[in-house]
């Protein structure tokens, strides 16, 4: 897919050594274009070129030896094709959403 997917995203944890971690890791990998740093969370967006690059991020999930407290919201947006996904790290595992308003991207769609 050639088109670029917008991304929103909320992190939430306990250890503000590893928000940070995850938060460089996002600048320094896609373009971050805006955060909102504060005592319990991270918002912001970044741009990708994949609706959710999903295996990057279990990559650096990992890399933080399963803490429980990790709360991980992801909406991507592709506004060409108008495909809309939602992915949530909760409790050690991920869970998705979809909404596919046009096809091709995901089977099932």
């Amino acid at each position: 897919m050639n088109n670029l997917c917008f991304n929103r995203f909320t992190l939430r944890m306990d250890d503000a050594k590893n928000r940070r971690k995850i938060l460089r890791w996002l600048a320094l990998n896609y373009r971050l274009y805006e955060y909102i740093p504060s005592e319990a969370e991270i918002r912001g967006r970044f741009i990708s070129h994949k609706p959710f690059p999903a295996e990057a991020f279990r990559r650096q999930i990992g890399k933080l030896h399963g803490d429980r407290t990790l709360f991980l919201r992801i909406v991507s947006i592709d506004l060409y094709s108008l495909y809309v996904e939602g992915n949530v790290y909760l409790r050690g595992a991920w869970h998705q959403i979809f909404l596919c308003i046009a096809t091709g991207y995901r089977a099932g769609c």
